[in-house]
């Protein structure tokens, strides 16, 4: 009878603690699905900005050196330069349940596919990170050339301030004209968007990764 009562007791922590163990693989499962939510939401919103100031550093690209001796030509090159040099969108992912997953909550998650399919999601965002850290580099770069010899203002840090309204008129941008130093920023502004191209196209494949880890998990766990 006491070894039935042991054996009872040991059967019972046992079921006890696998009902833990999968109410804290549903936890981890239901904040992965939020991130992920999170993360694509916020890709849509970093890409578009992201392209839409490649395009206008395009425009800036266009316009000749040697005419931005020029006020009003300076003018335009200021309404395509002054988004990218004010405001770049990054995107920042959600990883706290990756972080807790990493940290040893992926031992509670019994099933290897489910775990394989969200490290290889995850793993991927390497790329992302490599690509959005030079972007910065670029970035700094160039707001430091342009105050060498233009009347910038500080980067600010919302996009309402940063997108111009209209084409300035009249405006002098260049407090200085220097062929050597334009040229650099030109370079600068190639090497520039073509990083900036790059992180975009990590960023769509990240996004149509966790598109897809986000419509098995919730599948897998009967999850909208």
């Amino acid at each position: 009878m006491l070894f039935l009562a042991v054996f009872c007791g040991f059967l019972a922590e046992n079921f006890r603690e696998s009902l833990v163990n999968k109410e804290k693989a549903h936890h981890y499962i239901q904040n992965m699905i939020a991130d992920l939510k999170a993360d694509t939401t916020d890709l849509n919103f970093s890409i578009h900005y992201q392209q839409l100031w490649s395009n206008h550093l395009d425009s800036a690209l266009l316009v000749p050196v040697d005419r931005l001796n020029n006020i009003n030509t300076q003018d335009t090159f200021y309404y395509h330069f002054l988004p990218y040099y004010s405001w770049v969108q990054p995107f920042i992912q959600n990883d706290n349940t990756i972080t807790q997953l990493k940290s040893g909550g992926f031992n509670f998650i019994r099933n290897e596919n489910v775990v394989d399919s969200i490290n290889l999601v995850y793993n991927y965002f390497r790329g992302v990170q490599f690509a959005t850290d030079y972007n910065n580099i670029c970035y700094w770069d160039i707001v430091r050339k342009a105050q060498e010899f233009m009347d910038m203002p500080a980067p600010s840090k919302t996009i309402e301030e940063n997108i111009p309204k209209h084409i300035l008129q009249n405006k002098k941008i260049f407090f200085k004209y220097d062929i050597q130093a334009i040229h650099q920023l030109y370079s600068m502004i190639e090497n520039a968007k073509g990083s900036l191209e790059v992180t975009i196209y990590e960023e769509k494949l990240y996004l149509e990764k966790a598109e897809r880890l986000l419509s098995f998990l919730q599948k897998k766990y009967n999850h909208n």
